[in-house]
Formats: structure tokens, C-alpha cells, sequence
């Protein structure tokens, strides 16, 4: 029987033979030479694939198999930072941490692909972060699936209760026609009870699009990959820094941070996030064309394996002072 074999480029970190047989096909991944080869042997690799909570041999468990972990992690990382390298060598950009590179580049559209590359590694990361590991012992697991009770109150002041957060959860991602991210924030303002304390809001960010208050100009509600390459005038514009370095030396008092947030920009701390990416959960829940598997269920089973601690670390929630 003719069994087509397909071979990837090498560049995706190593080499992968897709071969099909009666139907079911399989994917072997050859390991590459290394974790994190550069695109262009002679530019160094500046940004690095992260050392992962979660080990490579069995995956995450309860959510992704081996296979699944290695594509959603392993090789679609090792992808993003090999082209962010690329794309970032012999620039501003080049030794910058990701978050800074995805606020510096938010509002230039000459740098769209730099951004893209960044912010998708990051968010992935993130993603990958707040995921219970498989070494977690069967004690720390199930701590960790507690939700602690400032941040299940919290929770319960600006949703109702964690159920309805949960199916919140699970309506945007159904509701995403594109890929992108469910990013669980804490705001400012009152909560959506009308009343004080932490303000916990849900919001989506499409394709490698950012949740940052310094980046909501490319939330990205559109592919900014088909961008224009016109140059912004920014900070990055060789001849307009220098200009403001002139003035600033003759007179300090006109140096200042500049703000980058948008106007009507809010100030949001991501906490949590899920990616509905295909990549990442089509390997092992197919489509769900029958009603079994695909998207909705790979959203169910990550709720089930969330680090609610992780994400409680990072809140660092207040709860009101009761008048007296």
C-alpha cells in the first residue's frame, strides 16, 4: 500500500517524518542537535527556550500526552524564539526580556513580527506556568487545585461564584472563532459587583495579541502579521532619539517616562491565561466534530488542572476593610 511520507524543515528545531497508514497517522520527532538551534547559525540565540515546570517524557497529566507537550511546548517555542532571534538580532530588541520587547514594539508597526514572535512566546509560557506539573505529588496536586480563600472570594465578588467563572471560561473559548488567548486579569476599579476591592475581569486576546496595559494597542483583535513596514515615528527612530538626548542633556528637567499606555488604557495584571491555540490541543482532542473531544473538552480538562496557588501569588489580593 503507497504510504506518502512527508518530511518538515529542519528549522523547526529537528527533523519530523509525518507518515500515514490506513487512515491514523503519526508523528516521529527526530531530536535536534539542539533545544534551541538558531535559524542563522552565525547570529547568536539570545532568547533561550525556558526550562518548564513540566517534564517532556509524559507530558502534562490529565491534559496533554507526550506528543501533544512536545508540539505545544517544545517545538512551538523552540519555533517562536529561533524566529524572534532572528528578527531581533543587531537591534535594541536583541538581549531585552520578552515582556519589555512585547511593550516597546506594541505601537510600532515597522517591529509587528518582532512583537508577534515575543508576545507568543510569552503568553505561551504563562500559559504553561499556572498548569500543575506532573512531579507535583498526589498532596501538592491537590493543593494546588484549591483554590485559596482570598482568591475564591474575590472570584465570588466579581463573578458569582468559581462555577461561573468557569463557564465563562468555557463560552469565549467555544465563542473564538480564531486562535488566541483567555487571559483571567486583576484591574483597577471597583469589581463588577459596584464594589470595592480587587477588580478580576476576563478578557481574550486573538492570535499573539497582548494583555499588558503598555502593549493594548495590539490587544490584537486583527492578524497584525499583514501590517505595512512604514517606520513610526517612536523611540526607535535613530535621528528622533538623538534629538531628545541633545535637548534632555541641556536641560534635565525635560527627561521623563513616557507613559505607554493607550489612551483610555487600563491597568490589568494578568493572572491567568488558556491558550486555544490548535496546536496545542487538537493532537490529542481531535475536533470534536461529533460532539466528543476538540476545543471545549480541552478547556474542561485544563480547568481541572489549573495551579490555583500560581495564579494567587501573583494576584496579591486585598480584600475591603469593613466599616465599623
Amino acid at each position: 500500500m503507497f504510504r506518502p511520507r512527508l518530511r518538515a524543515p529542519a528549522a523547526l528545531g529537528g527533523n519530523i517524518t509525518i507518515s500515514s497508514s490506513s487512515g491514523a497517522s503519526m508523528l516521529a520527532r527526530r531530536p535536534a542537535q539542539s533545544a534551541l538551534a538558531p535559524i542563522a547559525q552565525a547570529r547568536r540565540s539570545i532568547h533561550h527556550l525556558p526550562v518548564s515546570r513540566h517534564d517532556a517524557r509524559v507530558g502534562v497529566p490529565n491534559l496533554l500526552s507526550a506528543e501533544g507537550f512536545d508540539l505545544a511546548w517544545t517545538q512551538h517555542m523552540t519555533l517562536m524564539l529561533n524566529r524572534l532571534n532572528q528578527l531581533a538580532a543587531g537591534t535594541t530588541y536583541e538581549d531585552r526580556e520578552l515582556k519589555s520587547i512585547i511593550i516597546r514594539t506594541a505601537g510600532n508597526q515597522s517591529s509587528a513580527a518582532i512583537f508577534n514572535y515575543a508576545s507568543m512566546a510569552h503568553n505561551t509560557d504563562f500559559f504553561f506556568k499556572h498548569i500543575i506539573p506532573a512531579s507535583a505529588s498526589p498532596a501538592e496536586a491537590a493543593a494546588a487545585r484549591e483554590i485559596p480563600a482570598t482568591l475564591r472570594l474575590a472570584i465570588e465578588d466579581n463573578f458569582g461564584s468559581v462555577e461561573t467563572l468557569r463557564r465563562e471560561f468555557l463560552a469565549i473559548a467555544q465563542g473564538m472563532f480564531g486562535p488566541g488567548f483567555i487571559w483571567l486579569v486583576k484591574a483597577n476599579g471597583l469589581n463588577q459587583m459596584g464594589r470595592g476591592g480587587d477588580s478580576l475581569r476576563l478578557l481574550n486576546t486573538y492570535h499573539a495579541g497582548s494583555p499588558y496595559p503598555g502593549a493594548h494597542y495590539r490587544r490584537q483583535m486583527t492578524d497584525m502579521n499583514t501590517v505595512g513596514a512604514e517606520v513610526a515615528e517612536n523611540e526607535d527612530d535613530p535621528a528622533e532619539n538623538w534629538l531628545k538626548r541633545q535637548a534632555v542633556a541641556a536641560d534635565p528637567s525635560l527627561w521623563k517616562q513616557p507613559d505607554r499606555r493607550p489612551p483610555g488604557g487600563v491597568e490589568a495584571i494578568p493572572l491567568l491565561c488558556v491558550s486555544t491555540w490548535e496546536h496545542v490541543w487538537l493532537r490529542d482532542y481531535g475536533l470534536g466534530a461529533d460532539g466528543y473531544g476538540g476545543k471545549a473538552a480541552f478547556v474542561e480538562a485544563w480547568w481541572n488542572a489549573i495551579d490555583w496557588e500560581a495564579v494567587a501569588s501573583l494576584a496579591n489580593l486585598n480584600r475591603p476593610k469593613l466599616k465599623t
